[in-house]
């Protein structure tokens, strides 16, 4: 019986070392993909190509005005070149995410995303009343706020 045991032991041992090395080598070889042909990308999908980035929707896209407000999204991203794009209609920009907090670097007035538009947050009680953390702030220009039409003030 601690014959098989050590056996077996010897053999799982043997295992994990290989497995471990060949864990290491999988991590350590890592590429990108970069789509450079035209292609029909499916909807939901956020292109980035060197100039700017692309969400696809229904056969069209939009282009995120920064990368900042592509961050405020959570789509899944490949890299593409223009001319992979190049059959996808341009038909519109695309802002920041409803529910996202801005704060203008020019004058510092902060605000609330909501249907794509901004709502100016007067009143520090705002944060309270609707839970709204400022450590989610995100400091944007002032052509980043220009891409998004002015709401009622909060």
């Amino acid at each position: 019986m601690k014959l098989r045991l050590q056996f077996y032991g010897q053999k799982l041992l043997s295992l994990w070392k290989r497995s471990r090395k060949s864990m290491r080598l999988f991590k350590t070889t890592k590429s990108t993909l970069t789509v450079s042909q035209p292609t029909n990308f499916p909807s939901g999908l956020a292109v980035k190509t060197d100039k700017a980035t692309y969400w696809i929707k229904d056969g069209k896209r939009y282009k995120l005005i920064s990368d900042r407000a592509a961050a405020s999204w959570s789509f899944t991203t490949v890299n593409a070149t223009e001319a992979a794009l190049s059959g996808i209609k341009l038909v519109g920009k695309l802002g920041f995410r409803d529910g996202t907090l801005i704060k203008n670097i020019a004058d510092g007035k902060m605000y609330l995303v909501s249907q794509n538009k901004l709502r100016h947050i007067v009143d520090p009680d705002i944060f309270n009343r609707y839970g709204l953390d400022r450590s989610n702030l995100i400091e944007v220009s002032e052509a980043e706020i220009k891409a998004h039409d002015i709401g009622e003030a909060l």
